[in-house]
């Protein structure tokens, strides 16, 4: 007995420094961090900002083409992406061509008005920075995205939708309830680029997200987001995380997290967006990105939208962001359009990475608390800040365990403002793979329905073709080979 009492003390006294040392191990995990802001020089490169997705009359606005640019000049946008519904931007100074159905199915809004583009001299001015303005205090012009367009822009049930950029693949192409599948792939095949939209309003058709705030969203829509994502690498770049006033998105953030976490072990990040979907003055900017770019060019806009070089920007936070703190001011249509010259929303405006010491460090402004989350959980939130600066200490006793990646969001008076992922690779290990398989659903028994029913029956009618070329808009000829 006395032998076995000394050998158990013998072990515990050898252990005890190695559990040390294992201490010690872990808690010096060195971290590679993938930092989508590294090329950023904070020093000379300017903050851009961008509407990515909103409406005129020439769908389902309020506004005419003249009108919305106003606007939108007035609220010191520096970028703006024109993406009626089933309509391609072809310039704001030329008429797009019109769906006629579309516009008499919103008649209340679209009037079935003209929708007024800009003169040549009009679009010249807002191009080059000298049209008038009593409100805006940038001094530089405003970029005409080309060729945006929300798709599918007659889904029922639902509003399925995603939008397209640099690419004439759409144009008065209904789409299939639920198929982001295919307009994903035909701009990917156009040469264009793609995010996916308020995708709340097809997880919750009811548009009763409020129920589900903070629970996870069915893992079918993270594998069906996250094989698009992987699919199109490249050209589907993300999905919206809040738009509008946040209303139909706030289950959005969830649902991103959760993609991530099947596409990050898979090389793939899809980055985080935010957008007003305006279809009238009041909304024009509830959100927005902010594109860090060296110089104000099309070619370097479309960079920063596949680097991920942008913060994501919304006075409105329905969701779990602040914790059981109040929610950000709602609103109703008689508010007036927030922050013409002097927008108070949050913004980081400088940012480095120690990888020597595990840190990420943020400065910005008007901001008073910073929360981290990785894997959907948050790991460290910080309030009360008052000098505009906080660092991320991965070693922190205070963290959960991070894991593939961490991303953050400002909150403020006025706003929140949402960071892209920092992918956490911890030296000497890889992350577990993660299949994530083609979804075979509802939508997609649709698509090879419709398609076979269009092959049998309608591609070769000539009452269809009369009917697609006075509601739709366009030359049915066009389309015999690709009808949607």
């Amino acid at each position: 007995m006395f032998r076995k009492i000394t050998a158990v003390f013998l072990a515990v006294l050898t252990a005890i420094p190695l559990l040390g040392i294992s201490a010690y191990a872990a808690e010096e995990k060195n971290y590679i961090i993938t930092n989508p802001y590294a090329a950023v020089d904070w020093d000379s490169w300017g903050a851009y900002k961008t509407q990515l997705h909103s409406h005129t009359n020439a769908s389902d606005g309020y506004l005419t083409i003249r009108e919305y640019v106003q606007k939108h000049y007035d609220l010191n946008y520096d970028i703006v992406a024109l993406t009626d519904h089933g309509t391609i931007n072809k310039g704001w100074n030329k008429e797009p061509e019109l769906i006629p159905l579309l516009r008499y199915i919103k008649k209340e809004r679209t009037g079935m008005s003209d929708v007024i583009p800009l003169t040549e001299e009009e679009y010249s001015a807002y191009i080059n920075g000298t049209a008038a303005s009593e409100k805006r205090t940038h001094q530089n012009g405003m970029l005409d995205v080309p060729l945006g367009i929300e798709l599918n822009m007659a889904t029922p049930v639902a509003d399925c939708h995603l939008t397209g950029y640099f690419s004439d693949y759409g144009q008065g192409l209904a789409g299939v309830y639920g198929d982001y599948e295919t307009p994903s792939k035909g701009v990917a095949e156009a040469g264009g680029i793609s995010m996916l939209s308020h995708v709340g309003e097809y997880v919750y058709p009811d548009k009763d997200s409020a129920d589900h705030v903070g629970q996870p969203v069915d893992d079918y829509y993270a594998e069906k987001f996250a094989k698009i994502f992987l699919d199109y690498k490249g050209s589907s770049l993300g999905m919206g995380i809040n738009s509008a006033t946040d209303a139909h998105t706030r289950c959005d953030r969830i649902l991103y997290d959760q993609v991530l976490q099947k596409t990050v072990p898979n090389g793939v990040v899809p980055w985080s967006f935010t957008f007003a979907d305006s279809h009238n003055e009041r909304s024009i900017n509830d959100a927005y990105t902010m594109h860090l770019m060296p110089e104000l060019t099309m070619d370097n806009f479309r960079k920063s939208m596949e680097n991920g070089e942008f913060f994501s920007v919304s006075h409105y936070s329905n969701g779990v962001e602040l914790n059981g703190m109040a929610e950000m001011p709602g609103y109703n249509d008689d508010c007036e359009t927030k922050d013409y010259n002097s927008d108070t929303t949050p913004m980081v405006t400088r940012l480095s990475v120690d990888q020597e010491n595990d840190t990420i460090s943020v400065e910005g402004v008007n901001f008073n608390m910073i929360t981290w989350v990785s894997n959907g959980n948050v790991i460290l939130r910080e309030t009360d800040i008052k000098d505009g600066k906080a660092v991320l200490d991965l070693h922190s006793e205070l963290l959960d365990e991070p894991y593939l990646y961490v991303r953050f969001y400002l909150t403020g008076d006025n706003g929140i403002c949402y960071s892209q992922p920092f992918v956490l690779q911890a030296e000497g290990e890889e992350f577990a793979p993660v299949k994530v398989n083609k979804v075979y659903d509802l939508p997609w028994f649709l698509r090879e329905l419709v398609t076979v029913i269009d092959l049998l029956f309608f591609r070769l009618n000539p009452i269809i073709w009369i009917f697609k070329y006075f509601a739709l808009g366009y030359n049915p000829l066009e389309r015999i080979i690709n009808p949607f």
